[in-house]
């Protein structure tokens, strides 16, 4: 799946609950920054998992510390490294950011 596909999926509450976990969530993360920044992709960021959480049945799951922070560790691993030239790239670049959880 694209990285649009993949924003529609979660946005429209799509996205089978086996494909959002952490690297998902960090992916979602990602593409949100690369679009807008920090405070405008935050406001997407945490829309999105709100909705999409409370989709499932599972509102309580929502971190909003959680989701603070990591965004702006990916904010920061974009400022530090950039971009990466897209997703995949990002993920050879940032692999500790995928294996590691705050």
């Amino acid at each position: 799946m694209n990285d649009e596909e993949f924003l529609q999926a979660l946005e429209s509450c799509e996205l089978p609950c086996g494909e959002f976990g952490h690297r998902a969530h960090v992916r979602a993360g990602y593409l949100y920054l690369r679009r807008a920044g920090f405070d405008a992709a935050l406001d997407h960021m945490r829309r999105s998992l709100q909705r999409y959480v409370a989709h499932l049945g599972q509102a309580h799951r929502y971190d909003d510390v959680m989701t603070r922070a990591y965004m702006r560790l990916i904010e920061r691993r974009i400022a530090e490294r950039g971009d990466a030239g897209g997703w995949a790239a990002f993920v050879r670049e940032n692999a500790d950011l995928i294996a590691q959880r705050v």
